[in-house]
């Protein structure tokens, strides 16, 4: 009786803290869409970011060490939260230059997938697999199939975004790719699109050399999914199905 009880209060426990953190989640999502749409620096990020490029500059200039810091945090708190994060990539490019930008932002996306992907497991994803998935075995399938090719799909989808980037890393959540394989997926396949949003801010939009740098990037990164399917006998070595 006494275990049943402790069984109980763990479960009551778990989902009082799930609820918590959704609130606390939705606490900060409606916060930064206040700021967005409803403040006039918000609105002008909107329209153009580029407006704020000598303030960018000057701060960087002034913070060297900390500025890389603050922009990685509320990056990285944009992306879990689902909300846009081009402009905040075109401000990398203007602030930090090409390189430096792309790389802090790439580690932004990295780290926002992680703590996305984690959360939905945590909060959903036994109620979406028990209660949802349970019910529909065309979703099951696409599931298992998404489980043993799940860096490729990842890699993909990053590269040709489809899908906006925090809503796909809550889906990831909720499906059968690996941790590992969404981390490093987007590692990779976010590459060219970040770089290409802060090479606007960075001053490399229309210079023939980085479009095809990012076009030459891509098509390699393409190449696995290609042989994916007329080489299908080496992945399946591997483990990939």
């Amino acid at each position: 009786m006494e275990i049943n009880q402790s069984s109980k209060a763990h479960r009551n426990l778990q989902r009082l803290s799930k609820t918590i953190t959704a609130l606390m989640l939705l606490a900060l999502l409606l916060g930064a869409l206040w700021f967005l749409f409803h403040t006039e620096a918000g609105g002008r990020l909107r329209r153009d970011p580029r407006t704020f490029g000598n303030d960018v500059r000057i701060f960087v200039h002034h913070h060297a060490v900390t500025a890389p810091l603050a922009y990685l945090g509320v990056y990285t708190l944009f992306a879990v939260l689902a909300l846009p994060i081009w402009w905040l990539q075109i401000l990398a490019g203007i602030g930090f230059g090409l390189y430096e930008g792309t790389f802090i932002s790439l580690i932004g996306s990295t780290l926002a997938t992680g703590i996305a992907v984690a959360l939905a497991r945590w909060i959903a994803a036994d109620w979406f697999h028990q209660r949802i998935e349970s019910r529909m075995e065309e979703l099951k399938k696409l599931d298992e199939t998404l489980g043993h090719n799940g860096f490729l799909f990842v890699m993909t989808v990053r590269l040709i975004p489809l899908l906006p980037f925090g809503l796909f890393n809550y889906a990831l959540g909720l499906s059968k790719v690996s941790f590992l394989d969404a981390i490093l997926g987007t590692f990779l396949g976010a590459l060219p699109v970040i770089a290409a949003h802060v090479g606007v801010g960075a001053g490399y939009w229309h210079n023939w050399i980085f479009d095809l740098s990012l076009t030459s990037i891509t098509l390699v990164l393409l190449l696995p999914l290609v042989l994916r399917y007329l080489k299908p006998y080496w992945f399946s070595k591997i483990g990939v199905e």
